[in-house]
């Protein structure tokens, strides 16, 4: 096709661009209403009797401490191992995660290597709203507690010797994650150009099926346009 054919088509068939690329702007603003995510990153510390976090020597670094978080968090995923990221500190809302929960012992690792530092198991929640996420976070966390109680019972664990477990008093907050203005930006942009590429492309195709005809004859010079 040449230009000048190509130009005739764009003027043409306008109204079928212009109804793709309003299409196109009704969609980012629906996806930019709902692109915003709630998430938590609360921990539970475990740490040898009558020990607190605050101690030096609390035994969180404890192997065996260590391996009994490890069991507690396997018993929370009904025995499947928790996902993995190439970086240790990567969000689950980085991998595309809208609304789920992980629950895994800290590894400092990545995705081919574990390291498993201290006896502490992370539980990532993300969620569309906030209330949802606070309703799972109350429950995992309960979850947690009450298999560490349940594990250490059937083990006959006296009161005085029972691993203990500590919810970080300030990893229960629930944060809004909403992209910058620079990210907006970027992605009404990128909408922009797909809405224009893809209402030119289909005002094309339309053009091809039905042909401009003037006073019942048809516009030979946009046929010859396409065959070049």
């Amino acid at each position: 096709m040449t230009l000048r054919a190509f130009l005739r088509v764009v003027l043409r068939r306008w109204y079928v661009i212009l109804v793709v690329m309003m299409a196109s702007g009704a969609l980012t603003m629906t996806m930019q209403r709902d692109g915003g995510s709630f998430v938590s990153s609360s921990t539970v510390t475990f740490t040898l009797p009558t020990r607190s976090v605050l101690d030096i020597d609390n035994g969180s670094t404890d192997r065996s401490v260590i391996a009994f978080a490890g069991a507690v968090a396997t018993e929370i995923n009904d025995g499947r191992a928790a996902r993995t990221y190439s970086s240790a500190g990567a969000p689950t809302f980085g991998a595309g995660v809208r609304e789920g929960v992980m629950v895994s012992l800290r590894n400092d690792g990545n995705q081919w290597i574990s390291s498993f530092p201290s006896a502490t198991i992370d539980i990532q929640i993300v969620g569309r709203t906030a209330e949802w996420v606070r309703a799972r976070q109350q429950a995992i966390l309960a979850e947690v507690l009450d298999v560490t109680r349940q594990q250490q019972a059937r083990l006959n664990a006296g009161p005085g010797a029972r691993i203990e477990a500590t919810v970080g008093p300030l990893s229960t907050e629930i944060s809004n994650i909403r992209p910058g203005r620079s990210s907006t930006y970027a992605a009404w942009a990128a909408m922009g150009l797909a809405g224009t590429i893809a209402g030119v492309s289909i005002a094309i195709v339309i053009d091809r099926l039905r042909p401009y005809r003037r006073r019942g004859f048809i516009d030979r010079e946009t046929i010859e346009g396409y065959a070049a």
